[in-house]
């Protein structure tokens, strides 16, 4: 029996969240856009956008390994969960949350 996939956020989720995360990543990466965005817009110093980018990445690869080991705990498809939450965060694990509750 295939185990389900899991229940994925709202949409909004995804936009916000992952459109932060690349315009993030364009910022600290690109000094091009950093210094076009910088003549609008205060903006931290390259080099701590790069550690706030460094830091987002650590933190949705351990939410993943969270993830990963609670649905296997739970019977659930280990897979899908990870990555979702890979790519989405924190909204992940609360739709992970309300799954295990339903069950």
């Amino acid at each position: 029996m295939a185990l389900a996939p899991p229940s994925r956020p709202a949409l909004a989720w995804f936009a916000v969240l992952d459109g932060g995360v690349a315009a993030l990543s364009v910022l600290a990466l690109s000094p091009a856009a950093y210094d076009a965005a910088r003549r609008t817009v205060p903006l931290p110093s390259r080099t701590a956008l790069q550690g706030l980018l460094g830091l987002t990445g650590a933190l949705h690869v351990g939410e993943a390994i969270y993830a990963r080991r609670t649905a296997a705990r739970h019977g659930l498809a280990v897979g899908p969960w990870t990555r979702q939450t890979f790519v989405v965060g924190f909204p992940s694990l609360l739709a992970l949350r309300r799954t295990i509750a339903a069950t």
